[in-house]
């Protein structure tokens, strides 16, 4: 018996051992460089003061946008903006005026980083001579509207004509797990300033999907916000109904550019309506008659969109570990969307770990809801509902 006694407690004081020593996950890393360059970089890049009487190059640009009143440049707010061009020359301009965002440059496959800018140019050089592709991807969430002003030539450089679009385009409506918020966190708790170095859009689950796709994707998210309700019952007069026909959601007069439509939409605004307790003074006294409600909102919110992108495939994301209630009502939006002839696809996600900032999903996590979604897009009955 003694023996067996020190068994147990040998096993146990290693297991303790081992739990006192097992490292802790990093901590994104801040604060984040204003500019970042790999080592053994193709080319120089650096930050510059905005440079006078560059000619600009045309750009392919996806993502909700407004003109600005200088009639150079993007105005942007919603996440996942992206636009690429292509030219002939040792060097390229991108001009940012942008104090709030995270930037990825890509040109000939070799990434720079960017962080808050400000109004500032990126002046690229020492390229091999001849023709280049250049894309500029926003991957941080903002809360006000900022400004790419584009791309633009110098010295001997030339034109040629931008990338032409891919054949498809998903447009992903949704929250803060549809933009990536923190996805490359490894830990829960995090402060601000590691939710923003951790975020990276262009890998949160919707760019995942259209790559595999053959796709461009189109966000139109952010955190915190609902359909009927945002979290906790915060900003009622800014709910996803109500932002999501502005091309800024900061600024409610600008006018968007025109954009292609979607072939397919997939929408997730059930997480936030359902992942918090009713707030004192809210129009709901309980969950069921939010989810009552909530379904034939969300089949009109949908209808609409198939109404604005005609043919495309809808596809409802739920995320099922926010309990019955949002299962229930997604199924009955799904039933009222087929009972009007709108073929729809539901598809109720497993649990993701929710290892990433605050309890949001992981790199894993978003893999995995990629993985889900491709399955359920390219199944034989993808178009019907389910």
């Amino acid at each position: 018996m003694k023996r067996i006694g020190a068994g147990v407690f040998g096993l146990g004081l290693a297991a303790l051992v081992a739990f006192v020593a097992w490292p802790e996950p990093p901590r994104p890393a801040t604060p984040v460089p204003q500019l970042l360059l790999a080592e053994g970089l193709g080319f120089q890049a650096r930050l510059v003061a905005p440079q006078p009487r560059l000619t600009a190059l045309p750009a392919q640009v996806t993502g909700r946008v407004a003109a600005d009143s200088s009639g150079e440049g993007y105005r942007h707010e919603w996440p996942g903006f992206h636009a690429s061009a292509r030219f002939a020359g040792t060097g390229i301009t991108l001009r940012f005026d942008d104090a709030v965002n995270r930037w990825r440059v890509i040109l000939d496959g070799e990434a720079v980083e960017l962080s808050r800018p400000g109004r500032q140019d990126l002046r690229i050089e020492g390229l091999a001579p001849g023709p280049h592709e250049v894309r500029a991807e926003k991957i941080s969430e903002s809360w006000e509207p900022a400004l790419f002003g584009g791309f633009f030539l110098y010295g001997s450089a030339a034109a040629l004509p931008p990338p032409e679009p891919v054949p498809r385009l998903i447009e992903f409506i949704g929250d803060s797990d549809t933009l990536g918020f923190a996805n490359t966190a490894e830990r829960r708790d995090c402060s601000e300033e590691e939710v923003y170095a951790a975020t990276d859009t262009s890998r949160s689950f919707g760019p995942q999907v259209a790559a595999a796709l053959d796709a461009d994707y189109r966000m139109v998210a952010r955190s915190g916000i609902g359909l009927l309700r945002n979290y906790g019952g915060a900003d009622p007069e800014r709910t996803m109904e109500r932002l999501y026909p502005l091309a800024l959601p900061g600024d409610a007069e600008a006018t968007a550019l025109p954009q292609r439509q979607a072939d397919i939409v997939v929408i997730a605004l059930g997480s936030n309506v359902f992942g918090s307790a009713l707030a004192p003074g809210e129009r709901w006294s309980d969950p069921s008659q939010l989810r009552r409600d909530f379904a034939p909102a969300l089949a009109d919110f949908a209808a609409a969109r198939m109404q604005e992108n005609p043919g495309a495939q809808i596809v409802l994301l739920a995320f099922g570990e926010y309990g019955p209630e949002l299962v229930e009502a997604h199924r009955s939006a799904s039933d009222l969307l087929t009972a009007r002839g709108i073929a729809n696809r539901l598809v109720v996600l497993g649990d993701p770990k929710r290892n990433a900032c605050l309890w949001h999903p992981s790199a894993a996590d978003h893999a995995m809801i990629a993985r889900t979604l491709i399955q359920a897009l390219t199944a034989p009955d993808s178009g019907g509902s389910g």
